[in-house]
């Protein structure tokens, strides 16, 4: 969406992590603040628009913030910056690629745009949705993206990170559900042989 500011048009960007960081930590944010930070209008040019357009703008932009919470559709692959990114896939993470999630989702604050490095690797090919490629996981490549995912999408990451935590919670689940089982498949071993001992 696109915004004529004075005789200028600019370009009206999804909220981004940073901001939507910014946002939660300062309730109290004024009309030109909020708009220069969605539009990166200049301060001074905003003091020159009348206020009717200003707080119209503003009640727009507001609009935004509150529909962060509503469920996005996943995002299975994104353009970025000029790039096509793609969400993990859960039945092809590694090992390491798990723990480092499991340890990034435990964090508090939670680092976002480090999670969002995490969520969407860079794609290896053209192949988009089910059939989308990425790259092999590499915590260095993922590191290194960190600065400029500041400015990814929220919505696209929150739809992510609902559905990867869906799955790791589900995993979780299966895992501590298979254990229990085997240990009381192990009790009653151990019992029926205890039985079976006292017997003879």
């Amino acid at each position: 969406m696109k915004l004529v500011i004075g005789k200028k048009e600019y370009e009206v960007k999804p909220l981004s992590i940073v901001n939507y960081e910014y946002f939660l930590d300062n309730k109290d944010v004024d009309d030109l603040e909020l708009i220069q930070r969605f539009t990166e209008c200049p301060l001074e040019e905003l003091k020159k628009v009348e206020i009717t357009k200003l707080k119209f703008i503003s009640k727009m932009l507001t609009g935004e913030l509150g529909g962060v919470s509503k469920t996005e559709p996943l995002h299975l692959t994104t353009n970025f910056n000029g790039k096509n990114y793609g969400l993990i896939k859960p039945s092809e993470l590694t090992y390491e690629e798990w723990v480092n999630l499991e340890v990034f989702m435990s964090e508090t604050p939670l680092n976002l745009p480090l999670l969002a490095t995490h969520f969407y690797k860079p794609l290896k090919s053209d192949k988009v949705g089910e059939e989308r490629e990425l790259i092999d996981y590499d915590l260095s490549e993922c590191n290194s993206r960190v600065e400029e995912f500041k400015d990814f999408p929220i919505k696209v990451l929150l739809s992510g990170f609902f559905f990867i935590g869906t799955f790791a919670e589900i995993l979780t689940e299966s895992f501590h559900a298979s254990t229990i089982t085997k240990m009381k498949n192990k009790k009653k071993q151990l019992k029926m042989k205890t039985n079976q001992q006292t017997k003879k």
